[in-house]
């Protein structure tokens, strides 16, 4: 009897727009996207909350930039923070391979129908999630998500592709993110983790890959 593998379930609610910067300065009690471009450029946990640590990070980053210390990203800031980030920021990933890091930063983390992180996720909540982190926006069902960018062929497969089954019925019911020609990170009912996109289970139910940014 086969055993039972895991399952991936996914949402159908939709993607809230985001902006990629803000022009307004970002400080202490402010929330969301442009929050978490600014934590992870500084190097510090990405919850889209700017607390005391995230504005001591500021802080530390503007002294060592030779910039108004004030605790808030304003313009200067940001654009020392997103350009010149090797002054002690981390650099903010951008495009498919940022996708990849992203995606690895939610190893482990448990699976929740619904959930877009980023303390769970769902398949394409994940994808969503990863994507937003660098810029990208993204519908939020895998079957939407699989009519985004271009069709990319089996051998052709790259990292930061996304990759798409059909283990929670018909079509394009699941999705993961690439991170080889042969390997993808995906919200599985087990967690987020990485899998082969071939191998005995998966590659029974690949479905197609599509490329983000072209098409």
């Amino acid at each position: 009897m086969r055993r039972l593998l895991p399952l991936l379930i996914i949402c159908a609610s939709l993607a809230t727009p985001v902006a990629v910067a803000a022009a307004k300065p970002v400080g202490p009690g402010d929330r969301g996207r442009v929050v978490k471009l600014v934590q992870r450029a500084l190097g510090v946990p990405a919850d889209g909350i700017f607390g005391p640590g995230t504005a001591r990070a500021v802080r530390r980053f503007q002294r060592a930039e030779g910039l108004t210390v004030t605790g808030r990203v304003d313009a200067a800031t940001r654009a020392a923070l997103l350009e010149a980030p090797a002054s002690g920021g981390a650099a903010v990933p951008d495009g498919e391979g940022g996708i990849v890091a992203a995606a690895r930063q939610a190893l482990g983390r448990p699976y929740e129908a619904g959930a877009s992180g980023p303390r769970a996720f769902d398949c394409s909540g994940l994808v969503v999630w990863a994507a937003d982190a660098v810029g990208i926006e993204l519908p939020r069902s895998s079957y939407a998500q699989y009519d985004t960018g271009a069709r990319v062929a089996r051998a052709a497969i790259a990292a930061g592709d996304l990759v798409f089954f059909d283990t929670n019925g018909p079509g394009a019911s699941d999705v993961g993110i690439a991170v080889s020609a042969t390997g993808a990170i995906s919200a599985t009912t087990h967690g987020v983790r990485e899998h082969e996109i071939f191998g005995p289970y998966w590659g029974e139910h690949y479905v197609g890959a599509r490329r983000l940014g072209a098409g």
